[in-house]
């Protein structure tokens, strides 16, 4: 029984190796998948076998999405993608953190970005307040 079970996590471990060893080219994507991963595309190839089965997955629900919907999710992809490594690993980071605290916690914390990002568009991009007009 034992040789059994020590037989099946060898398997397992093998199978598993294999499919993370073998990352999906571009080229072999649905075209479904390729239009919503499409601003993936130029880093697409070295991405990790794992990320692209992540990203692979939400591609599939891509065509359910309404339209705007799938703005916001090609926007969020470009976004994603012009982020450096370090960046993302502090974003991942920062959404661990976050799921980690209770509910009501975070639709506080949820409000105040959203009126820090609202007074942050009402300020001028100098920095500076602009001039009172004379009359």
């Amino acid at each position: 029984m034992n040789k059994l079970i020590v037989a099946m996590a060898v398997i397992c471990t093998l199978t598993a190796q294999t499919a993370a060893a073998a990352p999906e080219p571009w080229s072999a994507l649905p075209p479904a998948e390729r239009e919503a991963l499409a601003p993936l595309h130029p880093q697409w190839n070295s991405l990790p076998e794992k990320q692209q089965h992540n990203l692979r997955i939400l591609a599939q629900h891509y065509p359910k999405l309404k339209m705007d919907e799938k703005r916001r999710f090609q926007n969020r992809l470009v976004t994603w993608a012009q982020l450096t490594p370090a960046q993302r690993q502090a974003a991942r980071e920062k959404y661990r953190a976050f799921s980690q605290i209770p509910a009501e916690k975070r639709e506080q914390i949820k409000q105040m970005v959203k009126q820090n990002q609202a007074v942050k568009i009402q300020q001028p991009v100098s920095g500076v307040a602009p001039a009172a007009v004379q009359p």
